[in-house]
């Protein structure tokens, strides 16, 4: 069966949650997804895998710089490791790039752990460039951020 995107709703946020920990993503509380939730400048997806059950999310806010600029902020992203390898994230990142453009989003930037090869070789894929470095942005463990930015529209 293809995998299916959908929008996240309340009742997807412990799937989320079991991802992010088995992922070794930023942790964000329930309440905090709940509350993104409702935001009308929010992006969050979910993907169905082929175990017909959540096996990844994105998340992402679009910010509006003014004079018709809009940046969006990819914050999470994660697939289960029992159906990683399979194209999900690709279809996840997909997604949510095309509602970028859909939403007129100039650019998109995101963080990556700095000794995250693999992560930082996919958003390549994507034409994401390496914009700078976050010192100390992540804890435990302790470790710097790449920032990386792709251009989606002028």
């Amino acid at each position: 069966m293809e995998p299916f995107i959908a929008q996240m709703t309340p009742p997807d946020v412990p799937a989320v949650l079991e991802i992010s920990v088995e992922c070794g993503l930023c942790l964000w509380s329930a309440e905090a997804y709940l509350s993104e939730l409702i935001r009308n400048d929010s992006i969050m997806l979910t993907i169905v895998g082929r175990k017909q059950e959540i096996a990844g999310f994105a998340v992402g806010r679009i910010f509006d710089l003014g004079d018709n600029n809009f940046t969006a902020e990819l914050t999470n992203i994660g697939v289960r490791l029992s159906e990683q390898n399979q194209g999900l994230g690709t279809h996840l990142l997909k997604s949510f790039l095309d509602q970028c453009r859909a939403r007129c989003v100039s650019n998109v930037v995101l963080e990556v752990r700095a000794s995250n090869v693999i992560a930082s070789r996919f958003y390549g894929k994507f034409a994401f460039t390496p914009a700078g470095i976050r010192r100390g942005f992540y804890s435990d463990p302790f470790e710097d951020a790449l920032t990386m930015k792709l251009h989606l529209i002028d």
